[in-house]
């Protein structure tokens, strides 16, 4: 999976004393200050290198702080006393996690994690997780190669590898192939106006680039993932994993439950696959398939349930803060009020916020469900919104597939579409055998539907964040669709949502310019 690196004596010392291993793709961080590990997580957003050669490098920007740190390292006591307390400690956990059931004590217990090699698909089964945080490898700053491609072993031994191999090859290819004409075309539309760094609009045209042929990338792409969870939470990923199908799933379960076993010992011991998980699985696609439903065209984005008279429902919550009587005497009393004095309550208690504020969390008392068909690329940006309920169908070519302007504006969508077309046709070759499997060889351009339900709150969250200018323009578009619904059937609850209309060349430009500015005075 992941490219082994060579070490000498000294640095395999200082970075065993950090991580729980130095040659395998996946790993658990040890003896790290909290602010540190946030620092090294993000910095797999914008690298192509991984987590230890990355620490290792940045270490080593400073030798004569490398070197204490050496001696320090050197120096540490450990021994028996502490191998003594850790047990200790251990036998403790044991008596009460698994004694008592006390499992909510694994909540304390938060690890760092870097899993590197594993394929897109793969992260999107992980990160379907409320209770973390995850930082994964950018397809918008980083550029991708066939170098680093996982093709699930049932593909491998199929009758369809040299095909799928020859695809995978031909994506890249075009991928590639693109990098030059798109970023032209970019840097035509949206010239280097003077006043502007050179570096910072780079680095914006090169991101639109990139946001464009992502769409070819396929989801068998390796990449990296920074994951930040508790005890926990990391042992139900674990049972989810051991419990797929999927091959890739059980190898990073295994190898996820094998290395946090190093720190956390007590904690994972009953993280086994699931009968309940596999067998539910099972029986519930073979009962789907007796149900049938006719298929229709329907919106890409539709508000199919929301709570009951939500505009009370968050007035009402608003008052009960601030009075000291029974929910449904204040909704009585709400129900009865006026149009105006409604808006007045939702004014006074929204008013006031200024951009970096968000509303307090009355509004969540509410719920909205949308039902999404979008390309996969975009979905991975929203499934990021953790707090939300999800659901996901399997990925299939059944939606087709999305055509980036800039590709078509580049003149380069023949390309494109040769390739996309190239991807059903083996795609449905396949799928009917190893239909599973076959989610692999799909590229991100390809859409699939999201069921997600949100709080009012989280919606004020995710339009304002998601329609900014320097959003990618899918995802954008979504946003901006949930802004109109909600708009024209709710238009109080709606009257402090901020929707981002503004159309900019390079929506990057501004963050990178203040990138610059931050860089100066360092």
């Amino acid at each position: 999976m992941a490219k082994k690196m060579q070490y000498s004596k000294e640095e395999e010392k200082v970075l065993n004393f950090f991580f729980t291993n130095l040659d395998k793709p996946i790993f658990v961080t040890k003896n790290f200050h909290p602010e540190v590990w946030a620092l090294m997580q993000a910095r797999y957003s914008r690298s192509r290198e991984g987590l230890r050669e990355s620490f290792l490098s940045l270490l080593k920007e400073e030798p004569e702080n490398f070197e204490k740190l050496k001696e320090e390292i050197k120096n540490l006591e450990g021994g028996i006393k502490s191998k003594h307390a850790i047990e200790k400690a251990i036998q403790f956990m044991e008596k009460w996690v698994l004694g008592y059931g006390h499992s909510s004590i694994a909540e304390g217990a938060v690890v760092g994690l870097g899993l590197e090699g594993i394929s897109i698909l793969a992260t999107k089964k992980i990160e379907d997780n409320r209770l973390c945080s995850f930082i994964e490898k950018s397809t918008r700053y980083v550029s991708f190669d066939n170098s680093s491609v996982y093709i699930d072993e049932d593909l491998k031994n199929s009758e369809y590898y040299e095909e799928i191999k020859s695809l995978l090859d031909f994506l890249f290819e075009i991928y590639i192939e693109l990098h030059e004409p798109v970023l032209e075309y970019v840097k035509k539309v949206a010239p280097c106006e003077e006043g502007v760094t050179k570096a910072a609009w780079e680095r914006a045209c090169a991101a639109r680039r990139f946001d464009a042929i992502r769409y070819l990338l396929p989801t068998c792409t390796k990449t990296s993932l920074g994951w930040t969870v508790n005890a926990r939470q990391l042992a139900h990923t674990i049972s989810k994993l051991l419990s797929s199908p999927l091959k890739e799933m059980n190898m990073i379960g295994e190898m996820l439950k094998e290395e946090t076993s190093k720190v956390l010992s007590s904690l994972l011991k009953y993280s086994d696959k699931k009968e309940y998980f596999i067998k539910t699985e099972k029986e519930m696609k073979e009962l789907a398939k007796k149900i049938k439903i006719e298929n229709e065209n329907v919106e890409n984005v539709v508000l199919v349930r929301s709570s009951e008279n939500p505009d009370e429902m968050i007035i009402s919550s608003i008052l009960y803060r601030y009075k000291n009587e029974p929910f449904e005497k204040i909704l009585e009393k709400v129900k009865i009020m006026s149009a105006k004095e409604k808006e007045e309550i939702f004014d006074s208690y929204l008013k006031n916020m200024s951009d970096f504020d968000w509303p307090m969390r009355e509004l969540e008392h509410v719920q909205f469900t949308f039902d999404i068909v979008m390309d996969y690329g975009a979905f991975r940006d929203l499934q990021r919104h953790r707090i939300c309920t999800q659901t996901n169908q399997i990925f299939t070519a059944d939606l087709d597939y999305d055509i980036p302007k800039d590709i078509i504006n580049a003149g380069c969508a023949d390309r494109y579409k040769e390739a996309m077309e190239r991807v059903k046709k083996l795609y449905y070759k396949i799928k009917d055998k190893y239909p599973l499997q076959a989610q692999y060889i799909l590229s991100l351009g390809f859409k699939k539907r999201f069921l997600i339900t949100m709080n009012l709150r989280e919606l004020y969250y995710f339009i304002k964040l998601r329609t900014t200018p320097l959003a990618h323009e899918s995802y954008r578009r979504i946003a901006s669709k949930f802004y109109e619904i909600m708009k024209s059937k709710y238009p109080l609850l709606s009257k402090y949502i901020i929707c981002n209309c503004s159309q900019e060349e390079l929506g990057r430009l501004k963050s990178e310019e203040k990138t610059e500015r931050a860089k100066k005075l360092l």
